[in-house]
């Protein structure tokens, strides 16, 4: 029987280490435990060389799985070549270093299937800890899509999506660095096609801590600018060619977007009310942690030496 979805996993940052060999070890028991009936297709799209013995424990892990071998590099492109490798109509989108929730490929087919008029889905991200920090962060990363219930939104997260495939061949994950999502989903909205939120489409995020939060706020701060460089059309990208000036502004912007996200979305993500003030800090704390990208991207040079692809 062919596959009625193609389930593609990339990773976004450098591959190789102990840590990420867990992730994706992780990412592929969580993937061989969905409680989907139907025919399933599992893609791995790499450019690096994984070492024999650890493609062979992935393989016993996922028996079903294909490796790609890309010579693409960046985490939109592998993402992108997946699309083109894949077989079935409907495509799922997933990182190495997410865990899928058991339900969560059942989720993106159901919705796919009752929403005709929908192109896209995406869903919820959290990060699993009990720690303050952990869980304010979450929210204030991975929030910004959430829409409460199930619903329709204007974003679109690529660590946790799903998509027509013709769709997607159409309008590619967006390429020039990491944290460009954005465009992509902007085309789609241009396009009128309609991307759906759902939160039981769920995924568990890795999370390493502060050192790591430094690499994603400078590759997210360098993505506010770049986006709105590149395509004149994304909201406030006027901004964006006031040069020097736009900085402090989008920086102001940014942490005032982060607390709205934590007042309407804190109780998804495990923050209580008296954790605002807290919340409220570490958002404007994100915000200077994204200048030194911002600043790269108005220079029109690319991010320093980072994990990210």
């Amino acid at each position: 029987m062919p596959p009625v979805v193609s389930v593609i996993i990339t990773s976004d940052y450098a591959v190789g280490s102990p840590q990420s060999r867990n992730d994706l070890r992780d990412c592929m028991v969580a993937l061989s435990r969905q409680d989907v009936e139907e025919e399933i297709e599992f893609l791995l799209v790499e450019s690096a060389r994984l070492e024999p013995a650890f493609t062979a424990e992935l393989c016993r892990i996922l028996p079903s799985l294909r490796i790609i071998a890309s010579v693409e590099r960046t985490a939109a492109a592998l993402k992108n070549a997946g699309a083109v490798a894949a077989s079935a109509e409907l495509v799922a989108l997933i990182d190495a270093d997410c865990v899928a929730d058991r339900g969560w490929l059942r989720r993106f087919l159901a919705v796919i299937r009752e929403h005709p008029e929908v192109s896209a889905v995406t869903g919820r991200t959290y990060y699993a800890s009990e720690r303050l920090l952990y869980r304010i962060m979450g929210l204030l990363a991975r929030s910004y899509l959430d829409v409460g219930e199930a619903g329709y939104t204007r974003h679109v997260a690529i660590n946790n999506a799903g998509f027509r495939r013709s769709v997607l061949l159409s309008h590619p994950c967006a390429d020039g660095g990491p944290h460009m999502s954005l465009l992509q989903a902007e085309a789609l909205r241009r396009a009128g096609h309609r991307i759906f939120f759902d939160p039981r489409l769920a995924v568990c995020h890795a999370y390493d801590g502060w050192a790591a939060e430094r690499q994603i706020r400078r590759s997210l701060g360098y993505g506010v600018i770049k986006t709105r460089l590149i395509d004149r059309r994304v909201p406030y990208a006027s901004l964006a060619r006031l040069g020097y000036l736009s900085i402090p502004l989008f920086a102001v912007m940014r942490a005032l977007h982060g607390c709205w996200n934590c007042l309407r979305n804190r109780r998804f993500y495990g923050v209580a009310w008296y954790e605002l003030p807290a919340a409220f800090m570490l958002a404007v704390v994100a915000s200077v942690m994204e200048l030194p990208g911002m600043l790269r991207a108005i220079q029109g040079k690319p991010l320093d030496k980072t994990a990210f692809r």
